[in-house]
């Protein structure tokens, strides 16, 4: 006969490899029982994609078309959406794609916490302001996806900004991918001629328009541009860091600094302002603390070109010293 105490501890292993193994499930979403309640990725040619958390795999097919912004809605008080959103940030700066977080506790589709309309509205929010291809998620990607791209389809119908239905896309979403594209090839004179026959300005064309008077070095125009944007998102680090690139350019080293460091303090992997606050510390002769900055720009975005261009002179003159 089986003791208790024997019973008591199968039961006990029982338990605990049963939750190893759902923790393991959860943990590890691209598995085939989590894919049969998975969603789908949405159109990956919209400006806005929606879907299930992202997988290295997706992050690649992400990667390749074009999106630059991701918004996740797990939340790190649920302990496998925690660890999971520790891997997501280290593939987001693998593939230097900017990552946003908003806290939306949901399990299958019930709603946790206090918190959960502000968060979706926040995530809203990003997703209007952001510039160029965003793609929010949650876990599955049926539920709290889903309620952020209602209240931007909401919000869309009054500003006419993004339209997340499969396949639209406005003139106006055309327009804007018609100037990101000229701005990608330095055709910034034609971005310009495109954003102006656009008959409503979001703030990404607002974005897009201050930037090219920046790239054309007409930095008076490019400070107002990028104000009007302000005015419009007064808390996006975006526009901060326009600012204190035209701050850079018209050498107000000070306030060029006070603005890359509020943002780095925030948010330490904005590669623009690493970037930024390198060149800063170039023109300020400090060049062995330039240099590190410089070097965790380019580990984000090895193409940015200010930044390897300046390390390089860093790095000669430190060989001419030797």
């Amino acid at each position: 006969m089986i003791s208790p105490s024997k019973i008591r501890l199968a039961l006990f292993l029982f338990l605990v490899s049963s939750f190893a193994l759902g923790f393991y499930l959860l943990i590890v979403p691209d598995n085939p029982v989590v894919r049969l309640f998975r969603g789908e990725i949405s159109n990956i040619d919209a400006n806005v994609i929606i879907g299930p958390y992202p997988a290295e795999a997706d992050f690649v097919r992400l990667k390749n078309a074009k999106v630059d912004t991701i918004i996740s809605l797990l939340d790190p008080a649920l302990p496998y959406e925690h660890v999971l959103l520790d891997q997501e940030k280290l593939l987001a700066n693998k593939y230097a794609i900017k990552f946003m977080n908003f806290p939306m506790a949901s399990i299958l589709g019930y709603k946790i916490g206090q918190d959960y309309e502000n968060n979706a509205n926040a995530a809203a929010n990003a997703v209007v302001m952001a510039t160029g291809k965003t793609y929010v998620h949650c876990y599955l990607g049926i539920h709290r996806a889903k309620i952020v791209k209602n209240i931007v389809e909401k919000r869309n119908l009054a500003v006419g900004n993004y339209l997340l239905r499969e396949g639209e896309r406005s003139q106006l979403a055309q327009l804007q991918d018609q100037a990101e594209q000229l701005y990608n090839q330095g055709n910034y004179k034609e971005t310009k001629s495109v954003l102006h026959h656009m008959s409503v300005q979001d703030f990404p064309s607002m974005m897009l328009n201050a930037w090219s008077s920046y790239r054309l070095n007409n930095i008076p125009e490019a400070r107002r541009l990028f104000s009007e944007a302000l005015a419009k998102a007064p808390k996006h680090e975006e526009v901060d860091i326009g600012l204190a690139f035209c701050d850079l350019n018209e050498n107000k080293l000070e306030d060029a600094w006070q603005r890359f460091s509020a943002i780095i303090s925030v948010e330490p992997s904005n590669q623009s302002a690493l970037s930024g606050a390198g060149l800063v510390l170039y023109r300020q002769s400090k060049f062995e603390a330039s240099a590190l900055l410089l070097q965790r720009a380019l580990a984000i975005n090895p193409n940015d070109t200010d930044a390897s261009d300046t390390l390089k002179r860093i790095q000669n003159a430190k060989i001419l010293e030797n």
